[in-house]
């Protein structure tokens, strides 16, 4: 498994979001409303993220699959989409709740926002999910995601069946 490291600037990311895809052995979304905002809040303060961690799937165009920041991303696509409103305190102090509110000079600076990333190449899907782990420690997984992160026939068996029309005709369950 081999490492780059990369800047891009939100507004390159946003505009090719189908780009990165999130593994279906991430977690679910987990943050509240009042994280996500902190986090956009953070960003428009120019603040530094933690670094997000990119595998790499495809050259042409490039694709990847978000091995650690999805959350991270995903508010800030809600962000872009106008699908999250800042705090009311962020708000006053900004100029505006929403990106479409904000002053030109504030979206320019929140399109140019660079976040640092790592891009994994030469990787096997057990490598990734051994480094997600690892990324995870300082982090409690549940017992279910502990447990979707784990490279394993059983594992892949499991995922299959679950979408399985009678299983998804039949049983009323989420499939993850």
């Amino acid at each position: 498994m081999k490492m780059q490291s990369g800047r891009r600037a939100l507004d390159k990311i946003y505009k090719r979001r189908d780009r990165y895809e999130i593994p279906e052995w991430q977690r679910d979304e987990v943050w509240a409303t009042e994280r996500k905002q902190l986090l956009i809040d953070t960003i428009l303060r120019g603040w530094k993220l933690s670094k997000f961690y990119l595998a790499k799937t495809s050259d042409s165009p490039e694709e990847f699959e978000v091995v650690d920041g999805q959350q991270r991303l995903t508010t800030i696509f809600e962000f872009f989409d106008g699908a999250l409103s800042l705090s009311k305190e962020s708000a006053q102090s900004h100029g505006g709740a929403t990106y479409a509110e904000l002053p030109d000079a504030l979206v320019d600076q929140f399109d140019d926002y660079e976040i640092e990333y790592d891009v994994i190449t030469d990787h096997t899907e057990k490598e990734l999910k051994e480094f997600f782990q690892r990324l995870q420690g300082g982090l409690q997984l549940t017992a279910s995601e502990k447990l979707n992160s784990i490279h394993s026939n059983l594992t892949n068996f499991v995922r299959k069946l679950a979408k399985h029309e009678f299983f998804q005709d039949k049983v009323w369950m989420r499939d993850t």
